[in-house]
């Protein structure tokens, strides 16, 4: 991929989650956010943060060896401003000040660490963008490691939000313990994601749904069984809820090694996929959804919408 360095709108965002790090490298201009680089890294970083409440040192090691590589690369690219926040993780790890200090002394970068709503606003606001043409108002779910985000809204406004604690990692941490997963265990974890789910504001507006993250996109990818990430195939990808039952079916019979073949399907990934792929699944039976479009925008995408709205980012927009 070739860069256009001369564009003085050149800006960066990272998204902290509690599996992934994500680097969105992008022009920002009139408004419209233009990616020209991006990149994931799976470095569960809150890996036993349901079962300690803290961050363990081998993943704060792991995240800061991931965010120096990420700088490097804004670096090279003659990136000046680099935004960051943190998710689920970070807001709940009682050592998270140990981490942002960390970063911060290390490698200069000061990391915002966003609350439940203003995850959700970011990943609506990504949205939101994305599909402005949509007639009907969008209910946006965003299936994280820590923690699950669901808004409505219409244009960029949120009408309603709900911040939830059940995450592909955490779910899986607490519920899928043996390998392959017992029957007991996937019956746990279902009354546990329909027992939150009552949480969600109900809506009688029409609405169209839209899944975000990592754990929605992967399953596009599977459905797919591309051999490799090709966000052209899974950005605006539908996905219809009895091929991701499917789906589910297909985790829940083989072990993880099984797993780790399936295409479309990172190895990093394939022990928390079928948590993540339940939350989603769950959502869209309990508000009668039949398919879901995915959209691989997210938090880092709402990020940088967010500080062109405020001003943020010291340059013409």
């Amino acid at each position: 991929m070739k860069f256009d360095l001369s564009f003085p709108g050149s800006v960066a965002s990272i998204d902290i989650g509690t599996n992934t790090i994500l680097l969105l490298v992008a022009e920002t201009k009139e408004g419209v956010v233009k990616p020209l680089f991006e990149e994931e890294t799976i470095v569960r970083l809150g890996e036993g943060l349901q079962r300690n409440g803290v961050l363990s040192a081998e993943a704060m090691k792991r995240g800061l060896q991931t965010l120096s590589q990420y700088l490097d690369r804004c670096h090279a690219m003659g990136i000046q401003r680099v935004f960051a926040v943190g998710t689920s993780a970070l807001r709940e790890a009682r050592n998270s000040e140990d981490f942002l200090g960390m970063v911060k002394d290390r490698l200069n970068l000061p990391i915002e660490v966003v609350s439940g709503e203003e995850e959700a606003e970011l990943s609506f606001l990504a949205a939101a963008r994305d599909l402005g043409g949509l007639e009907k108002s969008i209910f946006v779910v965003d299936v994280g490691g820590g923690s699950t985000e669901f808004v409505q809204g219409k244009a960029d406004r949120v009408t309603q939000w709900t911040s939830l604690p059940m995450g592909s990692v955490r779910s899986t941490e607490k519920f899928l313990l043996s390998d392959p997963v017992q029957e007991a265990e996937w019956k746990a974890l279902q009354r546990e994601i329909r027992k939150l789910l009552a949480n969600i504001p109900r809506s009688r507006d029409p609405l169209s749904l839209v899944a975000v993250g990592g754990t929605a996109t992967t399953l596009a990818s599977v459905e797919q069984g591309l051999t490799e990430f090709i966000p052209e195939k899974i950005h605006h990808f539908v996905l219809e809820r009895e091929a991701l039952r499917n789906q589910l079916t297909l985790y829940r019979s083989q072990t993880l090694e099984q797993r780790k073949t399936i295409p479309g399907l990172s190895p990093a990934r394939a022990d928390v996929i079928l948590a993540g792929g339940a939350i989603l699944y769950l959502t869209m039976e309990d508000l009668g959804f039949l398919s879901t479009v995915i959209s691989c925008h997210g938090v880092r995408y709402g990020l940088l919408y967010k500080k062109i709205a405020n001003g943020g980012l010291g340059m013409a927009d």
